[in-house]
């Protein structure tokens, strides 16, 4: 196993805003969960600001039991302008709307919940502020003590002001600017007692140089953290320049604050000074903290003190050319025109891509030719889709891999497969209804039909590999073959059945399907990839069949891409993480990114900077490839970003 190689230790990224034209406004439009009416009631928010009062919050040692809930007094405020009324409020109060709050001591993620009341009722700016916050290991781990940071939120409350909720809405892009994020860190510490000192500082020692403090708090388990964002200067003789935090390349905070020396001469030394709030169990604290430090301490060279490196090292073979996965998704309509295929096949080079996924089957639509479905309707005259993308494709130097949906049917699919195959593969939900979407993999009608369909497209066209996609169950069947089935293995009914005996029986089925493709393809088409995209949370795959490891591990597939389209680059490493444990072959990873965002109801490309930091994340952590998701949201600002900065250097796929 190979990894990427790190370069930089303190590096000092200036912040970037990744704002857009509307990315803090909010429209408040539903998602409609858990069998409620979708809210459609209006309202229109404007988020102006986000700020934490402290810079020290109280958190008791030990920390709570596995499972307990953990409460903090965390004092928020958001800022915000209402455009349009509406009776009701937005908050995080319940659970599946939450802040996500990064433990940067541990590297893991908590989610927090807050009583915030943002009120739509009155026009005109507002401040909503809470002073508690409250974990549990339902969102994530128990906040640990440390530097931490809110790094975005999933989802608000639609409330109202009785307290009886209504739905859920997607939080605009205003909370995943980076200015914003990296002014919301903060330390917590037992703070029943605490000192403060500046404990250290790095610098050239030369004029207009870097210097680099770092301002600790020791706590009453005579523990030590850093503390940032608050006010605080470094000063001598007339000079003063302002402390900020130091961060990295990917934005995370390095414990230090930093500034830079005057162009003159240096003093003999220099005084920094800081003011601290702190929330402690009495409640809010000011303390004034002075450090002095003589010239010439903690001297370092300016090599060690980089400044925006880039973090890794990229692989090369022996000809010196680089070896990277770039990947793109790409929906069936973008193929269904000689048109759209060039415009594609174009986009990727220029973008400097080099492997295309396209979506030849998804619900009832396919666009190949195969004796076994018909082609959809919509196809240009005379066109063969996938064989003109190939030629194209490989023309520019471009893999083809066809993408299919393995279970994403809808009732048009399953009234042809039900006329024509003379088998009934409906899911039944356990109140006895049809499921909307889906097929039962526990058919082995089903089952035989697109383990053929798709050895079939790698037999009939030159394809250089095969993407499963939705390859899961789709959720639990009911139905009386299902029951039956599962009695028969099991010896108990299907509704008395364990968490564990469901993932044990639905990866029976859809490993299968995994196992027999993998067989079929490589004989038809020896050399082809097989890959998966899969869910980025091992155990909620687990619930559907997937088990990627394994099916890695038994060689039945070569890429493992799991689909982490967070908008929080730090979640996406800690989702990654799980992979690069799970895997028995590293280099078998590739991370599936987004190119787009919701904000309400609306959907939109991503700032390039965004995309930027999440492929300099993946590389950061020694994974050899990336694939973007979807070529429909490949902005050309993305495009132009991706040419002239990320993908300058053209690569051959890793796995080649």
């Amino acid at each position: 196993m190979s990894r990427a190689l790190p370069v930089a230790m303190l590096a000092l990224c200036a912040g970037v805003c990744l704002a857009q034209d509307g990315d803090a406004v909010l429209e408040v439009k539903g998602q409609g969960v858990e069998g409620r009416p979708r809210y459609e009631g209006g309202g229109k928010v404007e988020f102006l600001d986000m700020s934490l009062a402290d810079q020290l919050v109280h958190l008791a040692a030990p920390e709570p039991a596995e499972g307990a809930r953990q409460e903090i007094p965390l004092r928020l405020s958001i800022k915000y302008n209402v455009l349009e009324t509406a009776p009701v409020l937005l908050n995080s109060k319940l659970g599946s709307e939450y802040w996500r709050v990064y433990n940067y001591g541990n590297e893991s993620m908590s989610g927090i919940h807050t009583l915030e009341q943002i009120d739509l009722s009155t026009e005109g700016e507002a401040t909503a502020t809470a002073d508690r916050a409250w974990s549990d290991t339902q969102r994530g781990v128990l906040l640990s003590k440390g530097l931490a940071g809110i790094r975005g939120r999933y989802y608000f409350l639609i409330d109202q002001p009785d307290g009886q909720w209504l739905d859920v809405v997607q939080p605009p892009a205003f909370f995943v600017r980076r200015q914003l994020l990296e002014r919301l860190t903060f330390t917590l510490a037992n703070l029943s007692e605490f000192t403060l000192e500046f404990s250290e500082v790095q610098s050239t020692w030369e004029p207009g140089g870097p210097i680099h403090v770092k301002l600790t708090v020791t706590d009453a388990d005579r523990e030590q953290f850093p503390v940032l964002n608050c006010p605080a200067t470094i000063e001598a003789q007339g000079w003063q320049a302002e402390l900020t935090p130091n961060m990295d390349y990917l934005h995370i905070p390095t414990g230090w604050s930093a500034a830079q020396l005057p162009d003159g001469a240096v003093a003999e030394q220099v005084t920094a000074r800081a003011t601290v709030s702190a929330m402690t169990p009495d409640g809010p604290v000011t303390r004034e903290v002075t450090g002095t430090f003589a010239k010439g301490t903690g001297r370092v060279t300016a090599e060690e003190m980089q400044i925006a490196e880039q973090g890794y090292e990229l692989p090369r073979n022996a000809e010196g050319m680089i070896r990277e996965t770039r990947a793109l998704w790409i929906g069936p309509k973008d193929i269904m025109t000689r048109e759209g295929v060039e415009t594609l096949v174009a986009h990727a080079k220029e973008a400097g891509l080099n492997v295309l996924i396209p979506d030849i089957f998804v619900r009832s639509t396919f666009v190949a030719r195969s004796d076994l479905f018909p082609m959809a309707e919509g196809v240009e005259e005379g066109l063969d889709p996938v064989a003109y993308l190939i030629e194209k494709a490989h023309q520019a130097g471009l893999e083809v891999h066809p993408w299919f949906c393995v279970t994403y049917r809808d009732s048009g699919f399953r009234k042809w497969f039900e006329e024509n195959r003379d088998a009934n593969v409906d899911m039944i939900d356990q109140d006895g209804e049809v499921r909307k979407l889906g097929a039962d993999v526990h058919r082995p009608e089903y089952r035989d039909f697109i383990v053929d369909l798709m050895v079939g497209v790698a037999r009939d066209y030159e394809v250089d590999g095969i993407h499963h996609d939705y390859i899961r169950t789709m959720g639990q069947c009911y139905c009386d073959k299902c029951r039956a089935e599962f009695q028969a293995q099991f010896g108990k009914p299907l509704t008395d059945a364990t968490d564990e005996e469901w993932i044990a029986w639905q990866r029976q089925a859809v490993g299968e399907i995994v196992e027999r493709v993998a067989a079929g393809v490589r004989e038809v088409r020896p050399g082809a990839k097989l890959s998966a995209a899969v869910f980025s949370n091992l155990a909620s795959g687990a619930a559907q069949g997937q088990d990627p490891a394994e099916w890695a591990r038994q060689g039945w597939i070569d890429l493992v891409i799991p689909m982490d389209y967070q908008m929080q680059t730090l979640v996406v490493r800690d989702n990654e993480k799980q992979f690069l444990n799970a895997l028995d072959d590293d280099d078998q990873l590739v991370t599936g990114l987004s190119l787009y965002m919701r904000s309400g109801a609306e959907t939109t490309s991503r700032p390039p900077e965004l995309v930027r930091e999440q492929i300099e994340l993946v590389r950061g952590m020694g994974i050899h490839g990336y694939c973007l998701f979807v070529h429909g949201h490949l902005s050309d600002e993305i495009i132009e970003m991706l040419k002239t900065d990320i993908n300058s250097e053209p690569a051959v796929p890793y796995f080649r």
